[in-house]
């Protein structure tokens, strides 16, 4: 659904068969704990406070879980946190530290080994080890929680948080099975000399097996996205549930010579985003660049919730029905640099210096291979996006850079 022809994921295509997918949308951080942050709050890292991974959402801040439960809802969280602050490992988050999650079985951070994970409920000394692969442990577990909240009078809002996709990776065998033979390194910046090597956690390969074992992952994600489907379908859920399918960031997998994340490359920056409305009997295709911040107001939106006051972004709801446009926005990304995304460009900046370091044309340069910072025919379009950073950077930040 997002053009690549290797990736085997028949779920997310048939999902996306009766979805609205979005084409362009944009993590807030590149990151785990800032985009988190910013997922439950609808506010901008630098206005959270949660800027780096092991970073603590503040026991002040509102979270759409507080807003649903005001407004009657059953909230539940299953799976990683990493929001509960150090230290960053497989461990019991206290109730306190939940976000506002009524019903909560998860673990703060860190399976890097994916058949040993542990999860907790509400006992920090009774922690349940996961079944098999945690992919499918976790997918058990959010399946039994399914069941308990359609037996309450009261609606609810389910949050699934996967950990895999992520290296080091292991997949099933019957996952890698897809991606055997060689071919994987199809566009034009993947680095066929890139080498991932985390001795830490027992990794060290090939760029072409990297890839191996995160496909192997993605495809075993699908699967269990596949099942709860199947299980809302199952429990008659399916005709009166929003289905929102997204991701914290993306993998650099060996593009531009990188691994991982927190750059502001597309294929760090970039998420997938489909959403299906109750009873939705039609795909929905939309280009407007989306955000995380406009996940809160979208899903107050379809829970018939008064708007949050201090939510940054827009609900999608219009798009998402194939209803009318949203007039096109700014959208804006922070980690150690800044990012600007308007009228098919994009900016980033060292920084909060704010020092122009790149500019990229989205329409005709899809891989960001040409860099444009440089370039005076561009001078105007790059002052442009400079000060829409600038002005939203004095905004959500408070500092005037001069």
């Amino acid at each position: 659904m997002y053009g690549n022809t290797v990736v085997n994921a028949p779920n997310l295509e048939r999902f996306a068969e009766q979805s609205t997918v979005f084409s362009h949308t944009l993590t807030t951080s590149p990151v785990c704990t800032p985009y988190r942050g910013c997922l439950l709050t609808g506010r901008y890292p630098s206005q959270t406070g949660v800027l780096e991974n092991g970073q603590a959402l503040p026991d002040d801040a509102i979270t759409f879980a507080h807003l649903l439960n005001d407004a009657g809802y059953d909230t539940h969280y299953v799976g990683k946190w990493h929001l509960s602050g150090d230290p960053q490992q497989n461990r019991w988050v206290p109730p306190d530290k939940r976000g506002g999650f009524q019903h909560f079985i998860g673990w703060e951070s860190h399976h890097v080994d994916h058949y040993a994970g542990l999860i907790w409920a509400d006992n920090p000394d009774e922690a349940l080890q996961m079944d098999g692969h945690e992919t499918d442990g976790l997918t058990e577990l959010a399946i039994k929680q399914l069941h308990l909240a359609s037996k309450s009078d009261n609606p609810f809002c389910m949050v699934v948080s996967y950990q895999a996709p992520h290296p080091p990776c292991s997949p099933p065998e019957e996952y890698l099975t897809y991606y055997q033979d060689a071919g994987l390194l199809l566009e034009p910046t993947a680095d066929k000399s890139a080498y991932y090597n985390r001795p830490e956690w027992n990794a060290d390969y090939d760029v072409e097996t990297f890839r191996q074992l995160y496909f192997g992952e993605i495809t075993h994600i699908d699967h269990a996205f596949g099942q709860l489907l199947e299980t809302l379908e199952d429990l008659n859920l399916a005709d009166n549930t929003l289905v929102i399918f997204t991701s914290d960031h993306g993998e650099m997998a060996g593009n531009h010579s990188l691994f991982g994340k927190g750059v502001m490359y597309a294929e760090a920056l970039h998420v997938p985003l489909m959403i299906r409305y109750p009873r939705q009997d039609q795909k929905y295709h939309s280009d407007v660049v989306a955000s995380t911040v406009d996940f809160l107001p979208t899903i107050l939106d379809y829970a018939g919730c008064n708007p949050y006051p201090y939510a940054e972004g827009c609900s999608l709801r219009s798009q998402i029905e194939g209803t009318a446009s949203i007039s096109s926005q700014a959208i804006f990304s922070e980690y150690h640099n800044f990012c600007v995304v308007s009228e098919d460009f994009k900016l980033f900046t060292k920084a909060r210096t704010l020092q122009p370091i790149a500019l990229y044309d989205m329409v005709t340069d899809h891989y960001e291979e040409n860099n444009l910072i440089d370039d005076p025919q561009y001078d105007k379009i790059k002052q442009n996006l400079l000060k829409q950073l600038s002005d939203w950077h004095k905004r959500v930040i408070g500092e005037t850079i001069t």
